[in-house]
């Protein structure tokens, strides 16, 4: 196999097993558990076997085939690994050593992937397969819903009738629905005919599964793409100017928001509980106090006696709804300290790209998605959740801002 081909079969094994399509397969043609807190213990053998595939990859795509000198590597790289050597030191004190390690393992393998996959394809051309990826995603779960509508829309309960399609968890499709609508929108996708067409094919799915959170991302997420794009100059210290003054509108709307919070859930047709989410907080207050510095171990706390308490008042729910939350119960207040750290890293990374950057174009599209994944963790499972759509995305914008600083360097360098 030519080296070409291989980064070929990597790419496309990447978006299949990331995206979901492996999911989607062995859900409806694996043996699902009754048990999901056996399910989530255990873990899935596909997922480990083509995880290990990817991994080896990677490994042979740094280490063999040099697609990047270790400088560069160490210079994107080291927050990550201090954030892994944590997780891996975890398994020391985990409640369940067997699942951290192997939770490890696979967050490391998806870092390592969007690394490499960001060095060897184009920003832009990764977030077109993106796009293109999701339309195919949502693509099937539009024909799902007419040959098998009972797995397609939940059956049942609060949210009966709204739409899961290929994704199984709607909030999540939802979400997914939402990235990619935000991505043609800021790239300008739509311009072309099928970028269109897949605008309203994704817009369509969102619109059915029902998702307040999922709308007020691309609301939001669009309106902060056109002042983005709006207020960018040519010139440097005119969009350090501007950007400042975005930061003080961004800040002040926060605090509006702040302020009308309920007037805006009723709008939304929410409750002030978030659908149960702050219960499961307030339940979930003590077991963090219980181990505030360290945590559980990473992974370890849904897959323990330590959650026997919480399955017996509320059952499995396997994640805190809430991805802070989630990093307190995985590594504790040292997890928060290092994540707080790769997040003031990235957005300055994109910030100095928006400002410098001849295009801008990459810039005005992920600094809102990033804003965006960075205020909906509050509510919802999306940073460090190891294999999700929604980490992809993130380190996808994580490494790009990288790439970006990296070209800049080396052409200063050049025209030195």
């Amino acid at each position: 196999m030519t080296t070409l081909n291989f980064k070929k079969a990597f790419l496309a094994i990447s978006f299949f097993y990331y995206m979901g399509f492996l999911s989607f397969f062995t859900n409806i043609f694996g043996e699902s558990s009754n048990d999901a807190f056996t399910a989530y213990a255990t873990g899935s053998v596909a997922n480990q076997v083509v995880g290990s595939i990817l991994l080896c990859m990677s490994l042979f795509m740094l280490f063999q085939l040099r697609i990047v000198n270790l400088a560069n590597f160490f210079r994107s790289f080291y927050l990550w690994g201090i954030l892994i050597a944590w997780f891996m030191s975890s398994i020391i004190w985990s409640y369940e050593p067997a699942v951290s390690f192997r939770r490890v393992i696979a967050f490391t393998t998806l870092v390592l992937v969007v690394y490499c996959l960001v060095q060897n394809f184009s920003p832009k051309s990764l977030l077109r397969i993106f796009v293109i990826t999701v339309f195919i995603t949502a693509s099937i779960g539009l024909v799902e819903a007419v040959v098998s509508p009972k797995n397609a829309f939940i059956n049942g309960g609060i949210r009966s009738g709204a739409f899961t399609g290929f994704y199984f968890d709607k909030n999540g499709g939802a979400r997914v629905y939402a990235y990619a609508l935000l991505t043609i929108v800021g790239l300008g996708f739509y311009k072309e005919r099928w970028g269109l067409f897949a605008f309203f094919v994704i817009a369509l799915c969102l619109t059915m599964s029902r998702s307040a959170t999922a709308l007020v991302m691309v609301i939001g997420g669009g309106g902060l793409i056109f002042m983005f794009k709006s207020l960018r100059a040519k010139t440097p210290s005119i969009n350090i100017s501007r950007l400042a003054l975005l930061i003080l509108v961004l800040l002040a709307g926060g605090y509006l928001v702040f302020l009308l919070y309920e007037t805006l859930l009723e709008l939304l047709g929410r409750d002030s509980n978030l659908t149960n989410r702050t219960i499961i907080w307030e339940l979930l207050a003590p077991f963090i106090a219980e181990e505030f510095t360290f945590g559980y171990g990473f992974g370890a706390f849904w897959a323990s006696d330590a959650v026997s308490s919480f399955l017996e008042r509320w059952g499995f729910i396997g994640n805190a709804h809430s991805g802070y939350l989630e990093a307190m119960l995985q590594g504790g207040i040292v997890c928060i300290a290092i994540l707080s750290a790769i997040l003031f890293n990235m957005i300055y990374l994109l910030f100095k790209s928006y400002v410098h950057d001849n295009s801008g174009e990459l810039s005005t599209t992920l600094i809102p998605l990033v804003i965006i994944q960075i205020i909906v963790n509050f509510i919802g499972f999306i940073i460090l959740n190891h294999n999700s759509v929604d980490m992809f995305i993130f380190l996808l914008a994580f490494f790009v801002a990288n790439y970006k600083q990296s070209r800049v360097a080396i052409s200063n360098q050049s025209a030195v």
